[in-house]
């Protein structure tokens, strides 16, 4: 990852958790070690207790990023909560501490653009919400692609622009782009 796409995940994991404490309405918890932030196991992450007394966890991480190869890359983000596998491992010190089961009973894994993660963040808590009351969430400020998985725990969601701009050969052809490669 190149120093400046460092510093752009940097800043934006710490305003989306900002933005997404606030949109929760309930205590969150925010570590904060400068030292770790760059390794995706061990980078700052979001966490709560749900109303079911279930540890909840979520992280920002770089999906996709330019480097000295592929300086071209483009950075794509994903907001990871409560990942069936398990990646985040220092969930596991605050998890033990706390002496609470780990949720497993959903997952949510969205993909989005650096420019439109921070908007997200209200619909990602209102996603959350739903999934705790049976709920349904507000509408996302972007158009969503929903990847298909054999898990119904897990919910693999893009946003339509994050989705095309690294798979830009599933992108639909609008009418008038047919037009005119016809004529």
């Amino acid at each position: 990852m190149t120093p400046e796409a460092k510093q752009i995940l940097v800043q934006l994991r710490e305003t989306f958790y900002t933005q997404f404490a606030a949109a929760m309405k309930r205590d969150v918890s925010v570590t904060k070690d400068n030292s770790l932030v760059f390794s995706p196991s061990l980078a700052a992450i979001v966490s709560w207790v749900d109303d079911q007394q279930r540890f909840n966890y979520l992280s920002v991480q770089a999906h996709t990023a330019p480097d000295p190869l592929y300086p071209g890359r483009p950075l794509t983000l994903r907001i990871t909560i409560n990942p069936p596998s398990g990646i985040i491992t220092n969930t596991k010190t605050v998890q033990k501490k706390m002496g609470l089961s780990l949720n497993s009973s959903w997952s949510l894994n969205l993909t989005v653009l650096p420019e439109e993660i921070v908007d997200m963040a209200h619909w990602v808590a209102s996603w959350i919400h739903a999934q705790d009351n049976d709920s349904i969430a507000i509408a996302a400020p972007y158009r969503l692609k929903v990847t298909p998985t054999e898990d119904d725990r897990e919910y693999p969601v893009w946003t339509q622009t994050a989705w095309y701009c690294l798979h830009p050969e599933e992108q639909a052809v609008t009418p008038e782009e047919q037009a005119y490669h016809a004529a």
